[in-house]
């Protein structure tokens, strides 16, 4: 009993923590690593309940976006980074959206409803944001085409933001 508990309290803590982080504001706050640090793998389930591993996406420039659809910053990117998505990944771009503190179902009814073409992922508990020192949304990741780390957001994205950061990469490749 006591470690449903514990767990209730766990799963309470993230999501007050997220909805505190959302409503705090819509400034970005941008962080580059001068050296890509060891490519990164997450292990979670994509919106139809099948195991998914970041490793499989590797050779791809990748923007990892977490979001919620409670979250009003993390709304109004989404329709930017869609239409970066449909004019970048036929270069090599791949956007992949983790869904937090929600069910898949009703990530699923959002994407949905929104008519969102990109891959979602669903982690309801957050736990891979706080492997990733991430503590609020939206946050956005960018990985080079070997999974490694090379800048980091916290709050929204803009086409110019994603412009100056994916473009050179993808233009290395041609």
């Amino acid at each position: 009993m006591s470690h449903i508990k514990t767990t209730s309290l766990a799963a309470l803590a993230v999501i007050f923590m997220l909805l505190t982080a959302c409503v705090a504001g819509s400034f970005t706050e941008e962080v580059e690593t001068a050296t890509p640090k060891p490519p990164i793998d997450l292990t979670l389930k994509d919106l139809a309940g099948k195991t998914v591993h970041l490793r499989e996406l590797r050779g791809e420039v990748l923007l990892i976006n977490y979001w919620a659809s409670w979250c009003s910053p993390c709304r109004d990117e989404m329709p930017i980074l869609e239409a970066f998505y449909q004019s970048h990944q036929a270069e090599g771009f791949t956007l992949l959206s983790i869904n937090v503190s929600e069910s898949a179902e009703d990530a699923a009814e959002y994407i949905k409803a929104n008519g969102f073409s990109f891959p979602v992922w669903s982690d309801p508990t957050g736990n891979t944001m706080i492997e990733l020192g991430i503590n609020g949304l939206p946050a956005s990741i960018l990985l080079d085409r070997e999974g490694r780390i090379l800048r980091v957001w916290f709050g929204p994205l803009t086409q110019e933001m994603l412009e100056d950061a994916v473009l050179p990469m993808l233009e290395n490749q041609k």
